[in-house]
């Protein structure tokens, strides 16, 4: 719609904002509007810069897919009525200063980037990529879901973990670029994909026709929580995976050694059918016992790599993740089954 042509009573209808709630916001309406109006005219400009930053962070060795958008007109008007609204929850002071020239530099996420990965840990990779590509205006934030462990993100230096309260996950990279007059910021989001597709759907079926229905409420959370244990099963199965494939080059290089002792084994076999002096055939019996005990011992380890006991695994995955009641269980069953097909 256009907003120029549009009045006070259209926009509080199309945004569920009622003539009471509008009235207490600090600002008045023909500010607010000819803010709209200006964002409205640039929209064209900030979606070529929107791609040009995603077309950057695709390329990110980590990265799985990119999303953008750049904010509608309508939402930024919105935003501003919630931020100079007291008691709304958004309120901010800073806000009350928001003027049609200062606006883009005032408003962080007027292009919103998402930079989604597969496992939790990917993030790590993924933002440092954005520091060697941009300079960050503000402090890197991962928003977490309460009784997520903050210990992964506190390890990282100068990231401030904060608990949403909707219950989203993300990593909040901001940065600044100036291709035009005015500075203009880019907020990108770093999640995973799991963590994207609740998002998703929590948005598209809380907001806005359910957005205080208790049971919506409830049904989301454990959905949210069956997102989480998803990211951490992801990040099981890549480790498991990983010690997989570390126990098979393991087992290579046994087989390749034990081979090796194999030989020497037939080749002191070979000398002592030729040796007659007692002194010799004792040497040659004393090595070929050592010989025999490292190719016994290195035969019992690669067994042993070749078929790994993941009990420890699970326990250890059980003890550090927010799983699912009954998915450690699962696992073991799944592994026991595995076992006795063998």
């Amino acid at each position: 719609m256009n907003i120029a042509e549009m009045g006070l009573d259209a926009f509080l209808s199309r945004n569920n904002i009622t003539a009471e709630d509008f009235e207490k916001c600090e600002l008045d309406w023909e500010l607010i509007k000819s803010i709209g109006v200006n964002h409205q005219s640039n929209i064209d400009k900030l979606e070529d810069l929107a791609e040009s930053c995603t077309k950057t962070i695709q390329r990110f060795d980590k990265v799985h897919s990119v999303r953008w958008r750049v904010k509608n007109a309508e939402h930024l008007m919105e935003k501003i009525v919630r931020k100079t609204t007291k008691r709304s929850g958004y309120y901010n002071k800073e806000y009350l200063n928001i003027s049609v020239e200062n606006y883009i530099e005032m408003v962080t996420d007027l292009i919103g980037i998402r930079a989604l990965h597969l496992f939790k840990q990917d993030c790590v990779e993924v933002i440092n990529e954005l520091e060697d590509t941009w300079e960050k205006s503000e402090a890197i934030t991962a928003y977490i879901r309460k009784g997520d462990s903050e210990k992964e993100y506190k390890e990282q230096d100068a990231w401030e973990v904060k608990e949403h309260k909707a219950g989203y996950r993300s990593i909040h990279f901001v940065f600044s670029t100036s291709p035009y007059k005015s500075k203009v910021f880019v907020e990108v989001q770093v999640r995973t994909i799991f963590e994207e597709g609740w998002s998703e759907i929590d948005h598209k079926i809380r907001y806005p026709n359910f957005s205080n229905n208790a049971d919506i409420g409830a049904f989301l959370d454990i959905f949210n929580r069956l997102s989480g244990s998803a990211d951490e099963m992801g990040s099981f199965v890549k480790a498991l995976s990983t010690m997989i494939q570390h126990n098979k080059t393991e087992v290579d290089r046994l087989e390749n050694e034990n081979q090796e002792h194999k030989n020497k084994i037939n080749d002191l076999l070979e000398k002592l059918k030729n040796k007659t002096s007692t002194d010799d055939i004792s040497s040659l019996v004393t090595n070929l016992q050592t010989e025999i005990m490292n190719y016994s011992s290195l035969t019992q380890v690669a067994t042993q790599l070749q078929h790994p006991n993941l009990y420890n695994a699970i326990e250890q995955f059980s003890n550090t993740a927010r799983v699912t009641d009954g998915l450690t269980d699962a696992l073991i069953n799944s592994y026991n089954k595995s076992v006795n097909k063998k």
